[in-house]
């Protein structure tokens, strides 16, 4: 995947028409294993009040592979006509929580993913979350797109949150810089790593709170 998003010709560029960022969709030869990227050339900087990166999409997909979440698209550096930003894997079939009138499922088959969700953009202070940024795939697979705004050095958590997936937690929790700067130096600054970290210990905080007053079964759910 990440071989075709850097080697694939482009054909031609589609507007989206959708986004605050304004991304394309490119058209790929071959078409082989997926048809199109998305297509977003962010220079790192602030833009309307907010932080935006195309290396910030990159460093969401490193970050859910070291997790092993399988929740965000690839994504790549690549330069096209001049340009350097974002190839991101587009998959065809899917639909938003926006096109489903905005609210997010609930029911025992989205209640873990929708944990890890709010575990990931507390870790990478993603304040950009919204109906148009979750997707389901046919078999209801959540997807996590649009990552451009997030990994901000601000260290205050931009959800509130009652509960953690066990699983991705006990993985977060043990993140070390090592790690982190193995996988994402080249896409994140130091202070953008080192406000990971504190949100991640103040996740760790409130984790406690939560389990000294409901217990930890309530509160770490496998």
């Amino acid at each position: 995947m990440e071989a075709h998003l850097r080697t694939a010709e482009v054909v031609r560029f589609e507007d989206i028409g959708t986004g605050v960022t304004h991304p394309r969709r490119a058209y790929l030869k071959p078409e082989t294993p997926f048809a199109s990227l998305t297509w977003k050339v962010l220079p790192p900087g602030r833009k309307s009040g907010y932080y935006e990166s195309y290396k910030s999409e990159i460093a969401a997909y490193e970050l859910d592979k070291l997790l092993a979440m399988q929740m965000v698209p690839p994504a790549v550096e690549r330069t096209i006509e001049g340009s350097t930003g974002a190839a991101i894997m587009w998959i065809d079939g899917t639909r938003s929580v926006k096109d489903q009138g905005g609210e997010v499922p609930s029911g025992p088959q989205f209640a873990k993913p929708i944990r890890m969700m709010q575990l990931f953009d507390n870790l990478i202070g993603n304040p950009d979350r919204n109906a148009g940024n979750i997707l389901f795939d046919a078999a209801n697979h959540m997807i996590l797109i649009d990552h451009s705004r997030a990994f901000v050095e601000d260290r205050k958590l931009p959800f509130r949150f009652e509960r953690v997936d066990a699983t991705l937690w006990a993985k977060v929790k043990t993140l070390t810089r090592a790690q982190l700067s193995g996988a994402l130096a080249k896409w994140l600054d130091e202070s953008m790593i080192d406000a990971m970290l504190a949100r991640r210990d103040e996740v760790a905080k409130q984790v406690d709170d939560l389990v000294k007053r409901r217990g930890a079964a309530a509160v770490i759910i496998p």
